[in-house]
């Protein structure tokens, strides 16, 4: 037993209202869900202990904010079981998409295809220093059979120098989380973030606004992460989406965001209702939906009067 391992705070049980009328048909492109752990075991190897926040929570969660859809991303906790997440898209199909987190060399043609049927659209991937990027080379030949996303999680900014070139060349779309991993005090011309920028010019290159508290741990309003997230916003308001991270697995000892408020950061970040409907609803709708649906080309579509 790892009697060091932290036991993350559910989240909080109430959601501020938001200060603007949310888009309709906005997206939280950055959710997890942690189910009971009668049902859904979580990993030995696990960093951390997560209580129960299950889909019907995050839904809630949702509909409080003016949210009508989410994507569920494969949390550390279940290692590579995605039961849990795979339940919650049963249960939600209308509203909820997933990125899960295997080893797609491992699975069938027929599997990932199954998993396709179920809202799963792309796969995680966390990538830390000194890996062999031969290795994005040949997820994303797979992910391009069954029309999958790469969604990568770098440890640091600095790893985009290094992936940058493959990225760009990569034949799915590519989403980045957490506004490409800096850090509070680093410059947003760093070598790193600088070759971020230059990625989101080429086609099907995307961002996540998510993650504000581990860019900056000192707390909310996360003042040291709105540099990042503006210089993104002046440079490719098209290709930015917003993840909550609900249910937000912290140290204890941090203090939880109130989603409202971390919903509220977008308006400011973005500078007007326009562009941040662009990041609420019109990128996300083009990004997730299904191939078939037409993209958005209205910016002020779906905003409430």
């Amino acid at each position: 037993m790892n009697v060091n391992r932290p036991a993350i705070r559910p989240a909080r049980a109430t959601v501020a209202p938001t200060s603007f009328a949310v888009p309709h048909g906005s997206w939280d492109t950055h959710a997890h869900v942690f189910g009971a752990p009668e049902f859904f075991p979580q990993s030995p190897t696990r960093r951390y202990d997560a209580p129960t926040q299950d889909v019907d929570r995050y839904l809630a969660v949702l509909d409080a904010l003016g949210i009508a859809y989410g994507v569920l991303v494969q949390p550390s906790v279940y290692g590579r079981d995605n039961s849990c997440l795979l339940h919650a898209l049963d249960h939600a199909p209308t509203r909820l998409v997933g990125v899960v987190d295997i080893d797609v060399h491992d699975e069938t043609l027929g599997t990932l295809e199954s998993m396709s049927r179920r809202g799963v659209v792309g796969l995680r991937v966390q990538w830390g220093h000194g890996r062999d990027t031969a290795e994005l080379v040949g997820i994303a030949a797979r992910l391009a059979h069954v029309g999958w996303h790469l969604d990568l999680r770098v440890e640091s900014i600095d790893e985009i120098t290094v992936l940058a070139e493959v990225l760009a060349h990569l034949p799915v779309p590519v989403m980045i989380e957490s506004m490409g991993s800096p850090r509070a005090g680093e410059s947003t011309s760093s070598r790193g973030f600088t070759a971020l920028l230059e990625l989101l010019t080429g086609p099907d290159r995307y961002v996540k606004l998510s993650h504000a508290y581990q860019i900056d741990p000192d707390g909310p309003p996360y003042v040291a992460s709105a540099p990042f997230a503006r210089t993104l916003v002046r440079h490719s308001p098209d290709r930015l989406v917003w993840g909550s991270d609900w249910p937000h697995p912290m140290r204890p000892d941090e203090e939880l965001p109130d989603d409202g408020a971390l919903l509220d950061l977008v308006v400011d970040w973005a500078g007007d209702l326009s562009t941040a409907t662009k990041i609420l609803h019109i990128n996300p709708t083009n990004f997730y939906r299904p191939l078939d649906q037409r993209p958005l080309d209205n910016p002020t579509e779906g905003v409430h009067s």
